[in-house]
């Protein structure tokens, strides 16, 4: 394995360079999630107001909060929620009741558990006025404490500095004395409305941040998909012939269309859940460990199991979605696949069989796809054993410590909820590491056909110089082609030809001569083998395909009609073209008059003449090729090549366009291709192919009596059709 496949999920890391020009909007994403996790950890602390609030009889939030700083301060316990009297509101208790005394409090010399702490620097009161009085004392101030003995039954003195107290507890202490102070029912129900107010409203802040995180995540993830799926599909369109010849066009569809959804997912996994629900698990561990820090233990032990366990099924889920991922590419190019030829498949009653085949893939997609499902759903309830595991652990932690008042109850039951509330966003962490290794097999793909070479690069060069337009000769030298599929068989073999610029050549053989395959090494939709393509004495393999192609006009044997307006298709290539000169070269084509007669009605829209819309379905095979020829008229070209361009036309069509094409041939350099001899009788060359190989070059009375395969063709196929 190379050191790049065991990096972390290379392939999908590579695609987030395509969210980072996206950084303004990852910005804002990353303040909103932070918003998220701060109301968030905010709504599950306030359960220790609420169940002060409900419980506590006589003990006010300023009240706990006074308790709890001078516990600290004073290394001892206190006991809490001291009764008062209902007429003057007043504790019962003179000075503050202790409950435990720590050794190494600095009270551990006069006091013992159980005592009472009647005087601060010569002030006295109550246990809630004496709490104030020590929340007061400056840090580091030495004060003098009164503890009254409650076993020896005298008061006793000292002196010492205080620890210096939590520097939130300030804070604490403020937001906490804006509630109502009162003890009575009425207070008590006031101060509980304005808690529950105030978490509707955090509820409804963290509800805006969560909104604006998950929508800037997902713009941020469409708008990355969009950069990559337009990347691939500029890189694919300029990748060589060879490479659509040796892939299925499903699974090219599918690497568009699946893979690039689930690297979407990937891109919304990451800005989504990986932002958001660590920062609020953290926030609510931060809140618990704050209470008990002895909670980090547990932790501690079963992270590692959880990580380990995520991992190692996330490498399978990984290889699965690979898989399913091919698999569906090749369903999708069996359904085209058949779709394109339902004539052949009803003509031969092969519905029946063809449905069988489509199940049997569709099973192997689905076999896939319940791996998947099967590694996701074991995730969770793996999880959840495990977070009973440590729930349970905190439990009897936590009660020990309620056991021996240690802890307060409330923050007790305050631990219980964080960890109810980090469980959460853990179990919805649960399938992240299955959907990036899901997401890293789909960039794998997808980098696949973007890190191919375009075919302007194969020849090693960047770029290439210019190709002027032919004046006078195209050569082929020593010409020897084999298609990547089956590089052991030639299917041009030692081909040698010189066209003279403005020559009409008529190619013709069997099929399978090698006819089709000579006109594509000419436009350089292949590289052959061995031997060269010289235009005025240059090698077109050194020049730019640009200039090349530039000065080719190309009709094909299958005739391509795009899903547009008829004036789009024929001004395709030469989108700057006036309607006077799309007019003229449909007029020349014989295509304006079925043109103009168009009428199609699609989504209640309905478009007519050259603005109908068409599509390969919607025109015959006659009015297509007519419409390809136009579109090869309009781009004025100086080398035309016409593969079987009128064996799609009927015979009335056919002496019209023959004249067209005799006027359009003139002064350019053009390749016919063609069984009719009405065709091939205009060429002042025939070349004649077979087996890949040129057998005889001469005019139709030459080959008449030099070629016996010429006068076989003649005879059998252009004297029936011309």
């Amino acid at each position: 394995m190379s050191s790049k496949d065991r990096k972390i999920l290379p392939h999908f890391r590579r695609g987030l360079e395509f969210v980072w020009p996206h950084k303004r909007y990852i910005v804002l994403a990353v303040f909103s999630v932070i918003g998220v996790s701060v109301f968030y950890t905010m709504s599950i602390t306030s359960v220790v107001p609420f169940l002060k609030l409900m419980f506590a009889e006589n003990e006010t939030m300023s009240d706990w909060v006074y308790r709890s700083e001078t516990e600290h301060r004073l290394d001892c316990r206190i006991r809490a929620d001291i009764g008062v009297d209902p007429r003057t509101g007043k504790s019962l208790y003179p000075g503050i009741a202790l409950a435990e005394v720590d050794q190494f409090s600095p009270l551990s010399a006069i006091a013992n558990d159980y005592d009472t702490i009647v005087e601060i620097d010569g002030k006295r009161g109550d246990h809630y006025e004496m709490l104030r009085i020590m929340m007061d004392v400056p840090w580091g101030k030495e004060i003098e404490v009164v503890v009254f003995s409650v076993d020896d039954k005298v008061e006793k003195r000292r002196k010492f500095v205080p620890k210096d107290g939590k520097w939130y507890t300030p804070g604490f202490a403020r937001v906490a004395g804006l509630l109502p102070e009162g003890k009575d029912p009425a207070s008590r129900t006031e101060a509980l409305a304005i808690v529950m107010g105030a978490l509707v409203v955090v509820t409804i802040l963290g509800g805006f941040c969560r909104f604006f995180h998950e929508y800037l995540d997902g713009l941020i993830s469409q708008r990355a998909l969009i950069d990559i799926r337009t990347k691939g599909y500029a890189n694919m369109l300029r990748l060589p012939m060879s490479w659509f010849s040796q892939n299925q066009a499903g699974d090219t569809l599918s690497r568009f269309a699946a893979d690039s959804t689930v690297l979407e997912q990937g891109f919304r996994t990451l800005l989504g859940k990986m932002m958001r629900e660590p920062l609020k698990a953290l926030g609510v561990l931060g809140i618990a460990l704050w209470v008990d820090p002895y909670l980090l233990l547990i932790i501690a032990v079963i992270a590692p199991v959880a990580g380990i366990m995520i991992r190692r099924l996330g490498k399978k889920i990984r290889r699965a979605q690979k898989r399913a991922l091919a698999a569906w590419g090749g369903l999708l190019s069996l359904f085209g696949e058949k779709i394109n030829g339902i004539r052949v498949v009803k003509g031969y009653h092969m519905e029946r069989r063809e449905a069988i085949n489509f199940f049997r893939q569709h099973r192997r997609l689905m076999r896939q796809q319940l791996k998947i499902i099967r590694i996701d759903a074991a995730i969770s309830p793996l999880l959840e054993v495990l977070g009973m595991v440590a729930v349970g652990a905190m439990a009897v932690s936590g009660g020990y410590l309620v056991f021996r008042g240690r802890l307060d109850a409330e923050m007790f039951f305050q631990v219980v909820f964080c960890l109810a509330a980090m469980f959460d966003p853990i179990r919805k962490l649960a399938n992240v590491n299955n959907r990036l290794q899901a997401a890293d097999a789909a960039a794998q793909r997808l980098f696949d056909v973007i890190d191919q070479q375009p075919e302007e690069n194969l020849n090693g060069r960047a770029v290439l110089a210019h190709l002027p337009e032919v004046q006078h000769s195209i050569e082929f030298r020593n010409l020897s082609f084999a298609y990547p599929s089956n590089p052991d068989r030639l299917v041009i073999r030692d081909v040698n030809l010189t066209v003279k610029a403005g020559e009409i050549i008529a190619v013709v053989g069997p099929n399978g001569s090698g006819k089709t395959t000579l006109c594509s090494l000419l436009m350089r939709f292949f590289q052959p083998q061995k031997g060269q393509i010289l235009i005025d004495g240059l090698d077109t393999a050194e020049r730019s395909l640009f200039s090349l192609r530039g000065q080719i006009g190309l009709v094909t044997q299958d005739t391509v009609i795009f899903s547009e307006s008829v004036r789009a298709n024929i001004a395709y290539g030469q989108r700057s073209a006036a309607d006077s000169e799309i007019v003229e070269a449909a007029r020349t084509a014989y295509a304006d008059e079925f043109i103009r007669e168009l009428y199609t009605e699609r989504d209640e829209d309905v478009t007519t003449g050259y603005d109908a819309l068409v599509s390969d379905r919607s025109l015959s095979g006659g009015q297509k090729q007519r419409i390809a020829i136009a579109r090869a008229v309009l781009r004025d070209p100086t080398i035309l090549i016409f593969d079987e361009a009128t064996s799609q036309i009927d015979a009335d069509s056919e002496q019209k366009i023959q004249k067209a094409l005799h006027e359009i041939m003139q002064d350019r350099t053009t390749f016919v291709i063609a069984h009719r001899f009405s065709t091939i009788k205009q060429a002042h060359r025939i070349v004649v192919m077979d087996a890949g190989r040129i057998t005889a070059v001469g005019t139709h009375d030459e080959l008449m009596q030099t070629s016996p395969l010429y006068r076989t063709l003649y005879e059998t196929q252009f004297s029936e059709t011309g």
